[in-house]
């Protein structure tokens, strides 16, 4: 009876340690990711409210054809070379093992701070059979974006300038010739009127191309002392 006993104890034991080996054994196979996937779910930081190139490198352990990727993002703005609507692989659109490749794609992140925006990787597949059926598979990836502290940053426009326009210049035109014309004679009639010219002169002008007047005509419109009377 203790006999009996005792194989049953080690049968049960024996059972119970075989189940713990087949779990842990399938624990790494569960672990282990066939196919397609990124080599790091972190990319490269970009500026805020600024396009910016950035490539997602891939890796995989078997061989993939008709590669084919998607990116979406939360307030990211996502464009792909050609304005295509998807990319591939920088070498065609075939993944090998041990020889990994990246796609190519432009980010415009609207953010007003720095942080991580995380996108979201689509990669379509095949294993490159006749029959082979297109598989996909999506990856998450963590996008660190910085604020953008340039001139005319956030997306809008640089200010205005501190700068005034230039006021008038100081020189206006020159004012009008300080000379007039010649004063009448002292006397209107022949005799003592002197034939001299006028005491007016010439008018003085500024630089600033002024409006003088002509020199004066003659003070006296009567004969010169040489006259007689009647």
């Amino acid at each position: 009876m203790q006999k009996s006993r005792r194989i049953g104890a080690i049968v049960a034991m024996a059972t119970v340690a075989a189940g713990i080996g087949a779990a842990t054994a399938a624990a790494p196979a569960a672990a282990v990711v066939r196919g397609p996937q990124p080599v790091s779910n972190w990319l490269q930081q970009v500026r805020a409210n600024t396009s910016s190139w950035i490539t997602i490198h891939w890796r995989t352990d078997r061989r993939v054809c008709d590669v084919e990727v998607r990116v979406r993002g939360d307030r990211v703005k996502v464009d792909y070379p050609g304005f295509r609507r998807s990319t591939s692989l920088s070498r065609g659109d075939t993944l090998r093992p041990g020889r990994g490749d990246f796609s190519r794609i432009r980010v415009t992140p609207y953010a007003q701070r720095t942080g991580v925006t995380r996108l979201w990787a689509t990669i379509s597949y095949d294993e490159c059979g006749w029959r082979s059926r297109t598989m996909t598979r999506t990856a998450v990836l963590s996008l660190p974006v910085l604020r953008n502290t340039w001139p005319g940053g956030n997306g809008g426009p640089g200010g205005p300038g501190h700068g005034h326009p230039g006021g008038p210049g100081q020189g206006g035109p020159g004012g009008p010739g300080q000379g007039g014309p010649g004063t009448p004679g002292q006397h209107s009639g022949p005799g003592g009127g002197h034939s001299g010219p006028g005491q007016g002169g010439p008018g003085h002008t500024h630089s600033g191309g002024g409006q003088g007047l002509p020199s004066g005509a003659g003070n006296n419109a009567g004969p010169g002392n040489n006259d007689q009377w009647p």
